[in-house]
C-alpha cells in the first residue's frame, strides 16, 4: 500500500522511518486557516485534516498522513516565531510555566478517515535571559511550535513531561501506529 506523508518534518519522518513503513514524502503547502475551533484539539485536527486532505485530493489511491501540532499557553496558541523578537517573547512567556503540546492526526484512504489529537503537558524550569536572546539567534526555533524542540538546545530547562512525548515531537508514534496497522491488516 502508497503511504504519503503530508509533512516535510524531519522529526516526523524519522519517527515514521522508526515505525517501519514505507512511504513518501509530499508536503502540503496548504495555508492553515481556521476560523473557529472550539478546543485546542479541534484546532490541531482541524489543520492536520486541511493538510492531509490537500494531499489526498491528488493521490487517491494512497493512504495520506497530515500531522499539526501547537503549543498551548492557557488557551492561547502559539505557533512558529517568525522573528528573533517573537522568538524571545515565546520563550520568556513559557518560561517557568506549564504548558501544553497538542499534535492533530488525520489519515485518510480511499475508504477510511481517522481524524485524532494527542496532548501532553510540559513544564519549563526559569530559563535564563541571555540564553533565551543566545537561543533565538540561531536557527533552531523558526520552524517549531512554541519556538522549540523538546530534544533541543531548549530542552535542557524542561522540568518535566507528563504525556506521550512524541506528540510534542509532532506524531504520536504509538497510537499512529495502531490505526494504521489495523487500517493494513483489514485490508
Amino acid at each position: 500500500m502508497r503511504i504519503i506523508l503530508a509533512s516535510q518534518s524531519k522529526r516526523r519522518i524519522e519517527i515514521m522511518e522508526e515505525m517501519g513503513f514505507n512511504f513518501e514524502v509530499i508536503p502540503s503547502k496548504k495555508d492553515e486557516l481556521v476560523s473557529s475551533y472550539s478546543s485546542s484539539a479541534d484546532l490541531v485536527m482541524q489543520l492536520a485534516r486541511q493538510k492531509g486532505e490537500d494531499i489526498y485530493k491528488d493521490n487517491t489511491d494512497a493512504i495520506v498522513l497530515g500531522f499539526d501540532t501547537l503549543v498551548f499557553l492557557g488557551d492561547e496558541p502559539l505557533g512558529k516565531p517568525h522573528s528573533e523578537e517573537e522568538c524571545i517573547n515565546m520563550i520568556e512567556k513559557l518560561s517557568g510555566k506549564e504548558h501544553k503540546v497538542v499534535t492533530g492526526g488525520y489519515i485518510r484512504a480511499k475508504d477510511y478517515v481517522d481524524n485524532y489529537y494527542s496532548e501532553c503537558l510540559v513544564k519549563f524550569k526559569e530559563i535564563p535571559e541571555d540564553a533565551i536572546k543566545a537561543y533565538a539567534k540561531t536557527s533552531e526555533p523558526y520552524d517549531k511550535a512554541g519556538g522549540y524542540a523538546i530534544q533541543g538546545y531548549i530542552g535542557r530547562y524542561i522540568e518535566s513531561v507528563n504525556g506521550d512525548i512524541f506528540s510534542v515531537i509532532g506524531l504520536p508514534k504509538a497510537m499512529t501506529y495502531e490505526k494504521l496497522i489495523s487500517y493494513i491488516k483489514k485490508h
